[in-house]
């Protein structure tokens, strides 16, 4: 005669309940496991938006590394506790110690991406500071040229005729 649903009943003596949605019996460190890391990661992204120095990192367009920073940053934690006090002379230590390096690297090279150490962030706004400046540049020759295009019409001056044709490569007019 079949159960009813949700009820168990062991098919021998001792075996063991099935294991429940979100149990952690097989759970080593978590640093792999989203509903662990997630929580943690969007801890992290919440602390740095919440910091001035780093308002620029609000900007849509940096959500997508900003997460993938926060992931690695709450794996590092989660394997450096892991680690932390063991010795590394069982395959478990030196797996997760591996885990950590690569870990580790990914949260340093989204760091420096994202301007969060203070090199960086100096040449990320030495970079920012220079476009705004070739920006400046473009924008003040853009405005002489029409300047002077203007009072080229002005005077009558209009210079040479176009008279549509292409006149071939390499050949100025």
């Amino acid at each position: 005669m079949p159960e009813p649903a949700g009820e168990w009943r062991p098919a021998f003596p001792g075996q063991r309940p099935p294991f429940r949605p979100g149990h952690e019996v097989n759970l080593r460190h978590g640093a792999f496991t989203p509903r662990i890391v997630e929580p943690r990661a969007a801890e992290l992204v919440e602390a740095v938006l919440a910091e001035p120095d780093v308002a620029y990192l609000a900007t849509p367009s940096y959500r997508p590394s900003l997460h993938a920073w926060a992931r690695a940053e709450a794996q590092v934690e989660l394997l450096a506790a892991h680690l932390a006090g063991r010795d590394f002379d069982d395959l478990d230590a030196l797996s997760a110690r591996a885990q950590l390096e690569r870990a580790e690297g990914r949260a340093a090279a989204a760091r420096t991406r994202l301007g969060l150490d203070p090199l960086s962030r100096a040449r990320l706004g030495r970079d920012v500071t220079s476009m705004q400046l070739d920006g400046a540049r473009w924008l003040t020759e853009l405005r002489e040229e029409r300047e002077r295009a203007a009072a080229q019409a002005e005077s009558g001056d209009a210079g040479p005729a176009d008279d549509g044709q292409d006149d071939g490569p390499g050949e100025d007019r």
